[in-house]
C-alpha cells in the first residue's frame, strides 16, 4: 500500500473495549480507542472517524483505569521507555483503577503511597518481598497526574484533580574520583561493558541514549558523536570524543557485526546493570550505578571550572539544573557574591565607611 492510499479501518476489541484499527505503512498496525463496549456505538464512532467528521466520542464518566488505558494507547508510539510507563500505570490501576477522577483526594494519594510502601515491588514470586523506593511511587503518581491532564485535553473530563506526590528523595551525591574511574576501567575487560563505561564516563550520556546509539551517529573522522533526539525533557547532545574513547570506538568499529555500537554476540544490548555491578564490586566501589558515570562526567567538568552553560549543552540539561545539582563543585560558585561582600568585612567607622589601618 502506498502512503497516498486511503486508510482501511476496522473494528477490534481489546479488554472489552472497541478500537478502530488500521495499517500505517510507516509504523505498521495502529489503533485508537473508541471509548465504548457497545458495538453499535463503536460502529457510529468508527463511521465518524472514517468520514473525518469528528474524533471518537469520549467515554462518559471514565474511571481511572479507563483513563490510564486511553493515555497509554496515545503515548505508545510517542515515548521511548513505554514499558516503564506501562509498569507505573499498572500499579495505579491495581489500587485506584475503580475510582472516578473526582474521588481522588489528598488523603487518597497519601493512602496510595503508604499502601505501595507496604506492598513493595510488584511481580515478585510468592513469598518474596522487596522494599519500594520513594522514587518509584513518585513516578507512579506523576504518571497518574499526567494521564488526568491528558484526559482534560481530550475532553474526557472537565478538570483534573490535584495529585499529591511524596517529597522527592535527596539526589545522590556519589561520583567517582579519577582513581576510582581508572580502577573500574582497569577491571573491565569485557569489550561491550568497557565501551559502555567509556561512553557514559566521557560523554555523560544516559544509558538509554548509549544503548540506542548506532554507528551512523558516530563520526570517527571528525571525532564527534550525535546522540540524536531525546524524548520529553531528556535532551541529547552532539559531543566530541576524548582520545581514550576514540581509540575504543576505533577498535569496536573494526569488529562490529551490527548497526548498534553496544552489542554482544551479534545482538543489540538493552541493559547492562548486572554486568556493571559485578565490575564495580570487583573494583571495590560501593553505591555505584551506571547513572553514576553521568554524575561523574558532570562533576569533573564543573570542578575543572567549565562554565555551567557549556556543561548543560554537553549533557543536554538546562543551565538551572546544572547549577542546582552540581554548582557547589565549581571553584568559582558564588565567588562574585563573596567578592561583593568582602568590601564590607573590615571594621567600619561612624559614617559606615571602611576604616584603614594606616601606619605612621
Amino acid at each position: 500500500m502506498s502512503e497516498s492510499s486511503p486508510r482501511t479501518y476496522s473494528l477490534a476489541v481489546r479488554n472489552g473495549y472497541f478500537y478502530a484499527q488500521w495499517w500505517d505503512p510507516q509504523k505498521g498496525k495502529r489503533r485508537v480507542s473508541l471509548g465504548t463496549k457497545d458495538r453499535a456505538t463503536a460502529k457510529r464512532a468508527l463511521g465518524q472517524l472514517m468520514a473525518g467528521l469528528a474524533s471518537p466520542e469520549p467515554p462518559a464518566r471514565p474511571s481511572i483505569d479507563r483513563i490510564m488505558q486511553g493515555y497509554l494507547e496515545d503515548r505508545r508510539p510517542r515515548v521511548a521507555s513505554f514499558a516503564s510507563l506501562e509498569h507505573a500505570s499498572s500499579a495505579i490501576c491495581e489500587h485506584l483503577g475503580y475510582l472516578q477522577p473526582d474521588n481522588l483526594t489528598t488523603q487518597v494519594c497519601r493512602a496510595y503511597a503508604k499502601t505501595r510502601h507496604e506492598q513493595g515491588r510488584r511481580g515478585l514470586p510468592p513469598g518474596q518481598w522487596r522494599p519500594l523506593s520513594d522514587g518509584t511511587i513518585i513516578k507512579e503518581l506523576v504518571t497518574l497526574r499526567t494521564a488526568l491532564r491528558w484526559a482534560v485535553r481530550e475532553k474526557w473530563i472537565d478538570s483534573a484533580p490535584a495529585i499529591e506526590v511524596p517529597r522527592a528523595p535527596k539526589s545522590r551525591e556519589r561520583w567517582l574520583t579519577h582513581q576510582e574511574a581508572n580502577r573500574l576501567i582497569a577491571v573491565t575487560t569485557t569489550p561491550h561493558v568497557r565501551l559502555f563505561i567509556l561512553l557514559a564516563l566521557y560523554t555523560g550520556a544516559r544509558s538509554g541514549a548509549i544503548f540506542e546509539l548506532q554507528w551512523d551517529q558516530v563520526n570517527l573522522e571528525q571525532r564527534i558523536i550525535s546522540f540524536g533526539q531525546g524524548t520529553g525533557n531528556k535532551g541529547r547532545s552532539i559531543v566530541p570524543m576524548v582520545p581514550q574513547l576514540y581509540e575504543a570506538l576505533i577498535q569496536a568499529a573494526e569488529g562490529r557485526t551490527t548497526d548498534w555500537v553496544i552489542e554482544y554476540r551479534g545482538q543489540r544490548i538493552h541493559k547492562i546493570k548486572t554486568a556493571f555491578n559485578k565490575r564495580a564490586a570487583k573494583a571495590g566501589l560501593d553505591d555505584v550505578t551506571p547513572h553514576t558515570l553521568r554524575h561523574t562526567c558532570a562533576t569533573w567538568m564543573v570542578m575543572a571550572g567549565v562554565p555551567f552553560e557549556m556543561v548543560a549543552k554537553f549533557l543536554g540539561n538546562s543551565v538551572e539544573m546544572i547549577e542546582r545539582v552540581y554548582g557547589h563543585h565549581s571553584p568559582d560558585w558564588l565567588k562574585k557574591a563573596t567578592d561583593a561582600l568582602s568590601v564590607f568585612s573590615g571594621p567600619r567607622g561612624p559614617d559606615n565607611t571602611e576604616m584603614r589601618n594606616n601606619k605612621v
